[in-house]
């Protein structure tokens, strides 16, 4: 059930809100023809949405909104009201209002959006209490972010417990803004590199500090203000809910995401994404070397944040670790912010070999902690017979053409056991890949 308090001075209103409103048997409505009234009732009973008048004779419905907000009553406050314009709805907004909602000529259509926004605060309500039930801390790794920085700061949402900026031997006035944010809102914590040490070592700190504080959930999100607040529910969800431990996020399903890349950029990121998924064994994982990411404490304290890469790409060394140790990620899709940075200015290209090298030993790490010390299965001798019928088959190739124009032997039969043995290498491979796929679909929650 969701409780409502209706506040309206005329009584006529009053009674026909009171009377659509009761017609959903699942929201229960007390009716105040005055806020004196709605404060005393305020004071003895706890409601899930307050819908109020801005025009009345005491207090109009926004310093209604302010003086509950003082009183540290966190109820959302829709603003329902025939009288006000486009400057009244924007203080409302400014002010903490819910929503604002302006009467029409048709009651049939404004009481029914009425009812929806009374669902979506109710919903948003006891979202928050569920994450404030559960320490949740935001790590932002930041490096010259003096154009943005702040107005990230600025918008993470009041439910977070702890903010770690991470600031990583920024140049600019990186260090003074965040020092200047700090003086405002206690959450934020600096920690400052004395070197530049990376990314991977900027999340690395962070995570470390959440473990120290004993944080729930931990979420790193980027300094240059690239994801809107609204999303952050999206990632907490699946942890919150136990339905994963690591959340990452997907941008290939935005548009104005794919409208960004350039075709160098977009085969380079699809060819890392599939090296990714083979190094680390999330096959369903779309975008996995997103930055914007989730996790869990038990997963944070199994990974060991003092083992993460560095530098770019730690996100596929994590992805590593998870799936080695047996933990559940999701993909989370949300839109890119564009204000006016676009993409990192580093472009996956750039790093291509470096990573590939990297996912490289990855994988073989994963290939013998998981499949052979932790557990057993055999794709780890399908995966090592299909690279040897690989490697045999080209070097065989060249072989058999070497001995064509030289020697001028005849080349059917080298060329024929060249391809038997390619065929049979990408068997082996591809099964192996097919019981890789098995197994992630086999993890289970708790």
């Amino acid at each position: 059930m969701i409780s409502v308090l209706l506040v309206e001075d005329e009584p006529e209103v009053l009674e026909l809100t009171r009377l659509f409103l009761e017609r959903d048997t699942e929201l229960t409505v007390d009716a105040c023809l005055s806020v004196k009234e709605a404060l005393r009732k305020l004071n003895h009973k706890i409601y899930n949405v307050i819908v109020s008048d801005y025009i009345m004779p005491e207090i109009n419905g926004i310093q209604l909104l302010k003086t509950l907000k003082f009183q540290g009553i966190d109820t959302p406050l829709i603003i329902f009201t025939g009288q006000g314009g486009e400057d009244v709805a924007i203080e409302a907004l400014n002010s903490g209002a819910a929503f604002y909602l302006q009467k029409s000529d048709n009651p049939r259509f404004q009481f029914a959006k009425l009812r929806k926004m009374i669902y979506e605060a109710a919903l948003k309500q006891r979202t928050e209490e569920i994450y404030r039930e559960n320490n949740i801390c935001v790590v932002i790794p930041a490096f010259n972010e003096e154009k943005r920085i702040e107005t990230t700061l600025n918008s993470i949402p009041e439910y977070i417990f702890r903010i770690y900026i991470v600031d990583d031997a920024s140049t600019d006035r990186t260090p003074e803004i965040i020092k200047k944010c700090a003086e405002n809102d206690d959450r934020i914590k600096h920690i400052r590199h004395d070197k530049n040490k990376g990314v991977g070592a900027s999340v690395a700190s962070g995570y470390r500090e959440a473990l120290k504080e004993s944080m729930d959930i931990a979420v790193v999100i980027t300094g240059g203000n690239q994801i809107a607040p609204a999303h952050l529910p999206a990632f907490l969800d699946p942890i919150v809910k136990r339905k994963a431990d690591y959340a990452v996020g997907n941008r290939l399903q935005s548009p104005e995401y794919r409208k960004l890349l350039t075709e160098r950029r977009f085969f380079s990121t699809t060819f890392l994404n599939l090296l990714t998924k083979i190094a680390s064994g999330y096959w369903q994982l779309m975008d996995p070397q997103n930055g914007y990411t989730a996790i869990s404490r038990r997963a944070l304290e199994r990974i060991d944040p003092g083992k993460i890469y560095p530098r770019y790409g730690y996100s596929d060394d994590i992805l590593v670790r998870l799936n080695t140790y047996g933990f559940k990620a999701v993909n989370v899709s949300y839109s890119v912010r564009n204000n006016g940075g676009g993409i990192s200015g580093i472009g996956d290209h750039v790093h291509i070999f470096p990573r590939s090298l990297i996912l490289i030993r990855d994988f073989l790490w994963r290939m013998k902690e998981k499949y052979l010390i932790l557990n057993f299965h055999p794709l780890v001798f399908f995966y090592f017979f299909g690279i040897l019928c690989l490697i045999a088959s080209f070097f065989l190739g060249i072989y058999a053409l070497y001995e064509k124009i030289v020697g001028m032997e005849p080349l059917l039969i080298r060329a024929t056991l060249t391809l038997i043995l390619l065929f049979i290498g990408s068997m082996f491979i591809l099964f192996a890949m097919l019981f890789d796929m098995e197994q992630e679909r086999n993890i289970e929650m708790f």
